[in-house]
């Protein structure tokens, strides 16, 4: 016996079909609503059979709500329908998503929002039909990007409300399943990552051709108030991040959350093809070595002598005692003033080695407390001592890994203290980003303050053999 939903989208089928290809009608005519351009132009992308589409847009311009008609559309205009939504929280899907469906089912005439039953994960048409026409809300999660795996149906619509916070792995379940012939996906989220498939479906050359790319603005949408624009510009100023996401819908400079931005590095990429070490030469020679035993990890040791930073060394796979006769025969070369060593792990061995060899060398634990109060830890004074010189004229290397590991961490606020704390490799590695190795050795060479000519040239008698000098890559004469 066929159900009440099913009678009445077979009696309608003739009346649906006008508006199957057009959503922006059947909002105007069912939903009894007036979009704004830019909701328009994001109903009207989403009508072609596998349609890609991906929106960065500012803040209140209507996004989510636009998303409810859609899946509201889709559901009623075509038969075997399937609606997989998914957002960067639990608190999105269920609060925002499918708050808004709530709302606008009660917009529908009322043979249609009698015939469609909303639930706490699953909007779908009343009776036995539901079972094959429903939209469903899952969580994306990095630990079960399955949970958007598994969907087959004629009409298929994946639905991804701020994708920008939803792990890459979610993404790549997803675009397997979009193999199916008339899949279509839309993605909307406001631009607050500079990493991450989102931004790439907007800025990178391979990924972003394969998509539509809508961009909304506040400044052109009837929904958002000049007061909260005012109000923005006011708190943040125009040329902030923070503007530039929740106004402009454009990506910031850096990720809200990423602790350096790429533009101070390339600045001081360009600085390092320019000035030499010898500019810098009044000041104190710092070395700063982490520390990796065996594994993925990188071992590096960083030379930093004023405004001037050079990578020495990278490597992986070597013991302590080989790391340390290696840093030494650095130090003396280089007539060091100090050596900082991570003793995180194994780098006590390599501490006590050093010391031996009579190198001037302090261990630094990156859990140790800060002295900046409003900082949690050591390695995060490091780090923010770095950005601090690299904002004020540092130069480094033109070296790609180096660039990627300064802009990788994050921070957050530790919820004990309240204080400022990056993101640790454990959480970086969870995320499918590496260890940042050779930032974190060039962050070494902040730990404690340095005196120009603090170590005399004892122990140099430790790295002569032979007779004479050993040469290592990159030594600086």
């Amino acid at each position: 016996m066929s159900s009440q939903s099913e009678v009445l989208l077979n009696r309608l089928s003739d009346i649906f079909k006008r508006y199957r290809n057009d959503p922006v009608l059947f909002v105007r005519e069912m939903l009894q609503v007036e979009p704004t351009e830019q909701q328009c132009a994001l109903l009207e992308a989403c009508a072609p059979e596998g349609a890609m589409v991906t929106i960065r847009s500012g803040h209140g311009v209507g996004k989510t709500c636009t998303l409810a008609w859609l899946i509201l559309w889709f559901l009623w205009t075509r038969l075997n329908v399937r609606v997989p939504c998914t957002a960067s929280t639990a608190s999105q899907l269920r609060d925002v998503l499918w708050a808004e469906l709530s709302v606008w089912r009660e917009r529908l005439p009322k043979e249609l929002r009698d015939a469609t039953v909303i639930q706490n994960d699953r909007l779908m048409l009343a009776g036995e039909i539901g079972r094959t026409q429903y939209a469903v809300a899952r969580t994306a999660r990095r630990e079960d990007p399955t949970a958007m795996h598994g969907f087959h149906a004629p009409h298929l619509l994946y639905v991804v409300d701020e994708a920008s916070g939803v792990p890459d792995e979610v993404f790549e379940v997803m675009r397997g399943a979009l193999t199916e012939q008339n899949a279509r996906v839309v993605m909307t989220s406001n631009p607050t990552k500079v990493t991450g498939y989102f931004y790439d479906t907007h800025m990178s050359d391979g990924a972003r051709n394969m998509w539509t790319r809508l961009h909304f603005s506040c400044l052109d949408s009837p929904l958002v108030s000049t007061k909260y624009v005012e109000q923005m510009k006011e708190e943040y100023g125009e040329g902030s991040d923070v503007y530039r996401v929740r106004v402009l819908g454009e990506f910031p400079r850096a990720s809200i959350t990423q602790f350096i931005p790429i533009d101070i590095v390339e600045e001081a990429q360009k600085r390092g093809a320019v000035l030499k070490r010898e500019n810098f030469s009044y000041a104190p020679v710092i070395l700063g070595a982490d520390v990796s035993y065996f594994g993925d990890d990188r071992s590096a040791l960083f030379l930093r002598q004023g405004l001037y930073a050079e990578l020495l060394w990278e490597g992986r796979n070597i013991d302590t005692k080989e790391y340390a006769d290696l840093i030494a025969r650095f130090a003396f070369e280089l007539k060091h003033d100090r050596v900082f060593v991570d003793v995180t792990g194994v780098g006590a061995g390599v501490v006590d080695s050093l010391r031996g060899m009579g190198v001037s060398v302090t261990g630094v634990s990156s859990a140790s407390a800060s002295s900046r109060g409003e900082l949690h830890n050591k390695r995060m004074e490091m780090w923010w001592n770095m950005k601090e010189w690299l904002s004020e004229g540092g130069c480094i290397p033109n070296n790609v890994s180096l660039k990627e590991d300064l802009v990788a961490p994050e921070f957050t606020y530790s919820l004990n203290t309240g204080k400022m704390l990056l993101e640790s490799k454990q959480s970086m590695k969870a995320r499918k980003v590496r260890s940042p190795d050779l930032a974190d050795a060039l962050a070494l060479t902040f730990s404690y303050p340095v005196s120009r000519g603090e170590h005399k040239t004892r122990g140099e008698e430790h790295h002569v053999h032979g007779g004479r000098r050993r040469s290592y890559n990159n030594v600086l004469s």
